[in-house]
């Protein structure tokens, strides 16, 4: 960290305000993944063994994920620079990849249908991310700003900050943090109803995929870019296709299931082509976010769609 005032004294030694939060987000995951397992009756010690697992899994498939994909890293490529976890580079979709092998380990160890516990795991993995994000200021890499901000009404607001040229940038990551937190309740709140197994585990990929897809978008993190793409986005459409093409699947129609795999397409193609207009072009950036949005609303609502009428008897 470049900056003293991003760390504090912790008995004697430098700590840092983003560990704190990563520290406190997975307290909150935890806390709520207990009241979940209460709730659903799962074995006693199923949350330790969970957590116990799920820190040292998700710490080494969030570094080893950004070491693999982040091209500016490879040039430095050494085993001391890969176990450098305090110089930064981690990777969110490496963090929940870690903690899916981790709940799959704890489901065969306590003999839980996995599916049952990765359901249970989605709510408390959306708080993991909104507490996490909440600590992204406080890193040297300037984590979850938008590119300048031009729309007027926001500058000055608590939903920008602004730097020493006087431009306003975003302040994407308080965005991503709230829509975290949101998909949290309602994926608890559908986890209640009891419906079928790994239906909530593949809701919360589909929402949260065409979530992140759009709000990278917005970030300009120096880490995991191909040209104008952000890496990360690749994995997130990759998280919403799946269950997008799994619910079309279960409509047992081949009608659903290639409109499924159109909208994939179209969506996929759609994005990059937005990408390049957003770094290429002079367009303003307002009037490409709006279709933006609309294009990953598009498999969100087919999705939920395919998911319903699925469901029917």
């Amino acid at each position: 960290m470049y900056d003293d005032t991003m760390s504090f004294s912790l008995l004697g030694t430098e700590a840092f305000y983003y560990g704190l939060f990563i520290a406190l987000a997975c307290i909150a995951g935890l806390i709520v993944l207990a009241m979940i397992s209460r709730q659903k009756r799962f074995p006693a010690g199923t949350v330790a063994l969970f957590g116990a697992l799920a820190l040292p899994l998700g710490l080494l498939c969030s570094r080893g994920l950004f070491c693999a994909l982040d091209f500016n890293f490879h040039g430095v490529f050494s085993l001391r620079a890969l176990l450098s976890f305090w110089g930064g580079g981690l990777s969110m979709t490496g963090a929940l990849l870690g903690a899916v092998l981790a709940a799959r380990l704890t489901a065969r160890i306590q003999k839980i249908p996995p599916l049952v516990l990765l359901d249970a795991l989605v709510p408390a993995l959306l708080l993991f991310m909104a507490v996490a994000r909440l600590g992204e200021p406080y890193t040297n890499d300037l984590l979850g700003r938008s590119r300048s901000l031009t729309v007027e009404p926001l500058q000055g607001t608590f939903l920008s900050i602004g730097d020493e040229y006087g431009l306003y940038r975003l302040r994407t990551y308080l965005i991503e943090a709230v829509s975290c937190a949101v998909l949290a309740v309602i994926l608890w709140r559908y986890l209640r109803k009891s419906p079928r197994p790994g239906n909530v585990l593949l809701t919360g990929m589909l929402l949260l995929g065409c979530a992140e897809v759009y709000w990278h978008s917005m970030r300009t993190d120096a880490h995991m870019f191909f040209t104008f793409i952000n890496l990360q986005q690749i994995l997130y459409a990759c998280m919403f296709a799946a269950p997008l093409l799994i619910f079309a699947l279960r409509c047992h129609s081949r009608a659903c299931l290639w409109m499924a795999i159109g909208i994939c397409a179209l969506v996929v193609g759609g994005a990059v082509w937005l990408e390049f207009l957003i770094d290429r072009s002079s367009i303003p950036h307002l009037a490409l976010y709006v279709p933006y949005l609309l294009l990953v609303i598009l498999p969100a609502a087919a999705g939920l769609n395919f998911r319903k009428r699925s469901e029917r008897p």
